[in-house]
Formats: C-alpha cells, structure tokens, sequence
C-alpha cells in the first residue's frame, strides 16, 4: 500500500531488516483515508531506493511513498513532522 501525507513530513529510520521505498510519482487508485492523508494501490513513476539497517530517511509532506520489505519484515521508527504555521 502507498501512502500520502498532504500536511506532515515523515522521518523514517530502519531499526531492522531491509526493503525498497518507492518516493514521488503517483498514487495509483487513491481513498481517501482521512482529512490530510490518502492511500492507494500502488505508485506508478516515483525513485526506488534500498533502505537497510541503520538508514534514516525524510519523506517530504504530499509525497507519494511506498515500502515493500526485503525478505523478512522491516521494522521502521518513523516521526510524523507537522507543518508549522509560518508567520507573516
């Protein structure tokens, strides 16, 4: 499953296993799942990269992203990042 997140950012780092992360391109059958996130089947386009042990990355707010693991299961920290208010 792929996920958006309209309004926060997502640390994410690999506390075990390993897998691939799909980021940017497109949602492939998007729902709605609530008012600031939306899932779909699948993201057609977007950059795959490895994520091993120890791999920290930043998923930016309103980016497709997508997980598969590698083998056994992955086990990922992550840290949902609000967007702040900016002041005028």
């Amino acid at each position: 499953m792929s996920a958006v997140h309209e309004t926060e950012a997502e640390l994410m780092y690999v506390i075990d296993g390993s897998g691939t992360i799909v980021t940017g391109g497109k949602l492939t059958d998007p729902k709605r799942v609530n008012a600031t996130n939306l899932s779909g089947a699948n993201i057609e386009g977007g950059t795959s990269q490895a994520m091993n042990k120890g791999y920290f990355l930043v998923v930016p707010q309103n980016t497709p992203h997508q997980i598969t693991p590698s083998g056994s299961p992955i086990i990922l920290m992550t840290v949902k990042m609000p967007r702040t208010a900016t002041a005028h």
